[in-house]
C-alpha cells in the first residue's frame, strides 16, 4: 500500500462493513461484532472480510485483526465468498461491488493526500 493509502486507513477500514451491511441489509454493528451470529450476518461478515481483504487491499492478518477473528476464518470467508463466484450472476455482482469500493478507497485516499498537502 503506499504511504496516502497507509494514512486513510481508519476512514477506509469501515467501507467494507458499510457495503456488506448495506447489500446485506444486516446492521453495521451486527457484522463487526466479535461474537458468533445468525446466518444471513455471518454472510454478510463473510462479504466484508472478502471484500476488506480483495477489494480494499488488506492482508489476511489486517482482516482478522479488524474483525476480531482468526487468519483461518478469514481463509474460510474469502472461500465461501469465492465459492459463490462460480454463480455467474453472483460474480457480475460482486465484481461491481468490489470496484464500487476500490473506486471509493482511490478517493478517500486522494482526498486525504491532498488534505495533508495543504495542510503543509
Amino acid at each position: 500500500m503506499t504511504a496516502q493509502l497507509s494514512s486513510s486507513q481508519p476512514i477506509i477500514a469501515g467501507m467494507s462493513i458499510a457495503a456488506a451491511a448495506a447489500v446485506a441489509g444486516v446492521p453495521s454493528r451486527a457484522i463487526a461484532s466479535p461474537f458468533r451470529c445468525r446466518a444471513p450476518v455471518a454472510r454478510a461478515r463473510q462479504l466484508a472480510v472478502y471484500l476488506h481483504h480483495v477489494a480494499l487491499g488488506a492482508s489476511l492478518s489486517a482482516c482478522a485483526r479488524h474483525f476480531c477473528r482468526d487468519r483461518a476464518t478469514v481463509r474460510h470467508a474469502c472461500a465461501v465468498i469465492e465459492d459463490l463466484r462460480d454463480d455467474p450472476a453472483f460474480d457480475c455482482w460482486a465484481t461491481r461491488l468490489e470496484t464500487s469500493l476500490m473506486a471509493q478507497r482511490d478517493m478517500v485516499a486522494a482526498l486525504v493526500a491532498e488534505a495533508q498537502g495543504a495542510a503543509r
